[in-house]
């Protein structure tokens, strides 16, 4: 949250603007309030705050005086005047000191709004500002040097870093730990020092607390990636084995995995059939990670000798995998059913009673994209089967079902990017893509450029 200062000499406008301005919706809070220019002064040179909201006179300094002062320490200070009408053409003065601009009393709140928007975006685009989204952009590149940064910009020492994980609905409050989100209803953990486990135990109490992973060990830089990554995937060791909610071991072996592997190479339906009924009975798959259930599933789907129409099926991310199946055990069911099932022509369909399924179809598709819909979910509302919106979608949009939803939630994405300031991890979650990482790579393969370069560059075309 960037810090605010409010200075007015008026208590009433200072109370008005702290309790019923939605600081918060702009990710900002009123941290400091003063009412004459000495206190704005000392909040200033010894707690310089994000944000400046400043009345043009007031005792001591005035906010014109303000301004100057946070030019000539070049503090990163971002300034909005507050001026009555008299005061009108001394604060237009105050854009010489790089002041945002003014806003006269009574302030609109429309109109502070608008500034603090600005404000927003010059604090997230200035040199050094590392937010939580350059944090993972850091992570999925591998670099060490940013990664350090911002730990030792949280005062955690690089090094001696302990991880954690949750599938929750809010971040777990965990004493002394930094919070960020990862993914739709995922957020990581950042700390000095190793977590309470009777308090995760307890957080596991909670409805909204899904799983928990916890990283063993304290991690180096050159092991931080990899170590992210097996931590988030052990948030969802649940979904494998439902009594191992607080999963501390990354689990990626099964025996039968190679046969599998083998059993898919030579198309050997029955076989493979057969060892994935033997995985599920022996419980074998507990020995497995989330992110190896989900490549197991991807191996299989988007085979199109062992299922049809595979490509609309495909997962994503951990949290798609959750949302299709209650379970492994309910995964393997499926795949066992798509093996099986041989490959029917769909009867022929009236012209006229194609196009009204397919109009029903897209009017669910982009009424809802921003939500986590999946080719199944759109099968169970419209009453069709999966494998005939698939090959209807190819025949009257000329494109598959997966690739038309992620070009409907890119073009979206890009919209969101140009025309508001909310974060890359937010406009990845408004968009439906719903995990962060997955986001990043699509938006690129798409436009060429990362969600920050092509946001940077519509800027600079505008300046």
């Amino acid at each position: 949250m960037y810090q605010v200062l409010l200075a007015d000499d008026e208590q009433s406008i200072l109370d008005s603007m702290t309790h019923h301005f939605p600081w918060d919706k702009y990710g900002a809070k009123v941290a400091y309030t003063a009412s004459t220019g000495k206190q704005a002064y000392d909040i200033l040179v010894t707690t310089p705050p994000d944000i400046a909201v400043l009345d043009i006179r007031m005792p001591g300094y005035s906010g014109l005086e303000l301004s100057r002062i946070i030019t000539l320490n070049r503090l990163k200070t971002q300034v909005i005047i507050m001026s009555g009408y008299a005061e009108f053409s001394y604060a237009q003065k105050a854009i010489q000191y790089g002041v945002l601009g003014y806003c006269l009393k009574p302030v609109e709140y429309d109109e502070l709004a608008s500034l603090l928007l600005k404000a927003v975006h010059n604090l997230q685009h200035s040199p050094g500002a590392f937010t939580p989204d350059d944090f993972l952009d850091a992570i999925e590149d591998n670099d060490t040097e940013k990664i350090s940064r911002y730990l030792e910009a949280n005062h955690i020492i690089p090094d001696s870093c302990w991880l954690a994980s949750s599938v929750s609905e809010t971040a777990l409050q965990l004493p002394g730990a930094l919070a960020f989100r990862v993914a739709s209803s995922q957020y990581g953990y950042l700390s000095g020092a190793p977590y309470d486990e009777e308090m995760l135990n307890q957080a596991l109490l909670s409805p909204k607390v899904q799983g928990i992973g916890l990283y063993p060990r304290p991690v180096s830089l050159p092991d931080f990636r990899s170590a992210f990554y097996k931590c988030t995937a052990m948030s969802y060791h649940f979904f494998l084995d439902p009594d191992c909610r607080l999963c501390s071991v990354y689990h990626d072996f099964s025996p039968l995995m190679s046969q599998i592997q083998n059993a898919i190479s030579f198309d050997e339906k029955g076989k493979l059939c057969d060892l994935l009924t033997q995985l599920k009975e022996n419980e074998g798959y507990k020995m497995f990670s989330i992110h190896s259930a989900r490549q197991l599933f991807n191996t299989i789907i988007s085979n199109p000798r062992l299922a049809a129409d595979s490509q609309d099926y495909y997962a994503h991310s951990h949290r798609q995998l959750v949302h299709d199946y209650a379970s492994f055990r309910d995964m393997i069911d499926s795949l066992i059913q798509i093996i099986n099932a041989a490959p029917r022509k769909q009867e022929e369909e009236p012209a006229g009673q194609n196009n009204t399924y397919f109009l029903k179809v897209m009017k669910y598709v982009n009424t809802y994209y921003n939500e986590n819909i999946t080719l199944r979910d759109v099968a169970r509302v419209v009453n069709l089967n999966p494998n005939y919106i698939s090959q209807l979608f190819k025949k009257s949009a000329g494109t598959t079902f997966s690739h038309y939803l992620t070009t409907l939630r890119i073009t979206n994405a890009k919209k969101l990017l140009t025309a508001t300031d909310a974060s890359i991890n937010d406009i990845s979650m408004q968009t439906g893509f719903n995990d962060y990482f997955y986001f990043l790579k699509t938006f690129k393969k798409y436009t060429g450029n990362t969600p920050s370069e092509y946001r940077n560059a519509y800027y600079d075309k505008q300046e």
